[in-house]
């Protein structure tokens, strides 16, 4: 019967935990590409750019949901959450618990001429309790743990918010950055052929040298200028990879004129988006309701807790012994040197904190709303008066050049034309994803992806 009893006693406790074991052990022996996405550095094989070498601003978006490293840290704080809310139920489930005991003495005496005598005793017990009333305690520890959980999911959203607000303006800072190499190869190739004619001018008589050093200096200028434009396309690219989660630099173009769409532009229409849609101040609302939670927790805690138990226990000893118990009794704390009361004040100044973090975001959305709108605003009439200087310039450039072509215009005057197309190509480049990123600014602060 001994036998059976310590055999029984030790399968509970392996039975219980057998599962969870395994898949602890599972997750240790993960490494290299048997890690899930998150946990390591995508390989070629992970990140394969579309047919065409083309790269769409929704599968970086994509990709940096996938493969970012955040985003597998916030799903990790759901999974603990979930873990949570089940460690906080555990006062309504019972506990059974066990012992195993071996004891053994050896002792003689003289009137026996010191004939020592071996006992030996195997002992066990099994203990059931069960918590059959707390006032409130597990129910205010359950709905805590709850709005954790949802907070937990909120705050998840908010990194998925704010993944997409930095692919968008990483993938945005490397299409202005191609953009403008565009602009500046097509300057250095316009000065190459300035260059060109000076020369050949100065060689038929009809030129001068100082065209000529003036060419050398300005093709000069434009090729230091795209030099300086390649380099900021290697960095913008290394900053988009890293967004996606990303660590080899890849191959890859970008989608050509990306345009997000028009936000709504009513203030209050987005403010009314912003308070109901946006992912902080939903977990802000999570954590209010937690703070609640957690006051009624402390208050409980005054009160007793009546429990219920069950035990037995097998002895050998001399003769083999078997007992069952049971008991109703109800326990309480008299003195813990008034820690529930500095408890309870403690959770009512963790309430009003959360009150007023929750306060705080409201004000910070409306602050950051008008900002929004404002460089939206201006990002708008700003690409609009870009693109008109651009056509002026160029229109002012291309009647330069004829007069240049015919003799009526110096070298000078076609330098300065053509300095103020590119500076107004240049500017039309940054005006065009000024607007993307504000549009991009206004979507994350409403909480849209």
């Amino acid at each position: 019967m001994k036998t059976h009893f310590v055999t029984l006693l030790i399968a509970t406790g392996l039975v219980a935990g057998c599962s969870t074991v395994r898949q602890a052990r599972q997750a240790q022996k993960e490494s290299g590409l048997s890690l899930p996405a998150g946990e390591r550095t995508p390989t070629e094989h992970d990140f394969a750019v579309p047919e065409g070498g083309v790269l769409s601003l929704m599968y970086a978006q994509e990709s940096s949901l996938k493969w970012h490293p955040s985003m597998a840290m916030a799903t990790q704080n759901v999974v603990a959450a979930h873990i949570n809310v089940s460690k906080a139920g555990a006062g309504w489930r019972p506990t059974l618990s066990g012992s195993v005991g071996y004891d053994g003495n050896r002792r003689g005496n003289s009137a026996q001429s010191w004939d020592f005598n071996t006992t030996e005793d195997l002992s066990g017990s099994l203990s059931l309790t069960w918590v059959i009333y707390d006032f409130g305690r597990t129910r205010a520890s359950i709905r805590t743990a709850v709005a954790e959980l949802i907070a937990s999911h909120e705050t998840l959203s908010e990194t998925r918010v704010q993944r997409i607000l930095e692919v968008r303006a990483a993938y945005f800072k490397l299409a202005q950055a191609q953009a403008q190499g565009v602009v500046d190869e097509e300057n250095l190739k316009q000065y190459d052929e300035l260059l060109r004619q000076a020369e050949l001018r100065l060689k038929i008589g009809t030129g001068r040298k100082y065209d000529v050093t003036k060419a050398k200096a300005d093709r000069s200028n434009a090729l230091l200028s795209l030099l300086t434009t390649r380099n900021a396309i290697i960095t913008a690219r290394a900053e988009l990879n890293n967004q996606m989660g990303l660590g080899k630099v890849r191959n890859y173009v970008l989608v050509s004129d990306i345009r997000l769409p028009e936000p709504e532009v009513d203030f209050d229409v987005l403010v009314s988006v912003a308070q109901t849609n946006q992912p902080t101040l939903r977990a802000l609302r999570a954590k209010v309701d937690a703070a609640v939670a957690s006051v009624d927790r402390t208050v409980a805690e005054l009160y007793p807790q009546i429990r219920a138990t069950a035990s037995t226990a097998y002895s050998t000893g001399d003769i083999q012994t078997l007992g069952l118990s049971w008991g109703v009794a109800l326990l309480q704390d008299l003195f813990r040197s008034f820690e529930k009361r500095d408890n309870i004040l403690l959770s009512v100044t963790a309430l009003r904190q959360a009150r007023a973090s929750l306060a705080l975001q409201e004000q910070n959305v409306v602050k950051m709303l008008i900002a929004a709108l404002s460089s939206l605003n201006t990002a708008r009439q700003g690409r609009g008066v870009a693109e008109e200087m651009e056509l002026q310039a160029k229109e002012n450039l291309d009647l330069v050049m004829k007069q240049f072509e015919v003799g009526a215009s110096s070298i000078l005057e076609v330098t300065d034309a053509q300095v103020l197309y590119t500076r107004a190509r240049s500017a039309a480049v940054s005006a065009r994803y000024t607007l993307e990123n504000a549009k991009a600014g206004v979507y994350a602060i409403i909480g849209m992806e």
